[in-house]
């Protein structure tokens, strides 16, 4: 298989950390919409990443979508229950996480894509606002022992810690160790792994 987009990218990085997680080999190549436009095109017309290339040649895209086709086919996975309560439950964690995430990254955007005296800034304080709430609410549900952790990990966890290591560095105003230090403390476990060192940021 062929994981395409970079590791900067949040939800590129999603997908290589599950991979490497569960022991699915790839082969990665790191491009980025910005500056390999051509080469992506191929892969994903719109020019969004991850885009996963299975060995039959089918094209995957979207990384929740990507995951969950991946896990289907590996026996005895624990990361994602196959139905009812516990699978709701990590579906709904890993959404607030990644609408998190897409604020940010809209917000990033928003501050860095645009000149200067074109940012609107009542837009970016709510961009940065709603990434926030989502940032709060998973640093809550881990305090409450919601999460499984680096003992009994779900695709929640990975996904939580692979968002908080890209938000506190690249959007710092919607999350950091300082105002979420239960979240800080799952992203640094798992950040000592051999799979998320293979897939540095």
């Amino acid at each position: 298989m062929k994981l395409i987009g970079r590791y900067l990218s949040p939800f590129v990085r999603r997908v290589a950390a599950t991979m490497q997680w569960v022991g699915l080999p790839y082969e990665h190549h790191s491009l980025s919409p910005a500056d390999d436009a051509d080469a992506l095109r191929p892969f994903n017309p719109m020019l969004k990443v991850p885009a996963l290339v299975l060995d039959d040649g089918e094209i995957l895209v979207e990384s929740s979508a990507i995951i969950d086709t991946l896990l289907q086919g590996v026996p005895n996975q624990t990361l994602l229950p196959a139905s009812g309560l516990a699978r709701r439950q990590v579906l709904q964690q890993c959404g607030i996480m990644t609408s998190a995430l897409d604020k940010s990254v809209s917000a990033l955007y928003e501050r860095v894509k645009r000149p200067e005296e074109k940012v609107h800034q009542p837009y970016l304080d709510r961009l940065i606002a709603q990434a926030k709430a989502g940032f709060d609410q998973i640093d809550a549900q881990i305090a409450a022992g919601q999460f499984g952790g680096i003992q009994n990990p779900s695709l929640a966890d990975l996904t939580a810690a692979v968002g908080f290591t890209f938000a506190q560095k690249m959007m710092p105003q919607a999350c950091s160790e300082q105002d979420h230090p239960a979240l800080a403390k799952l992203a640094q476990a798992f950040e000592q792994t051999e799979a998320f060192k293979a897939c540095r940021f």
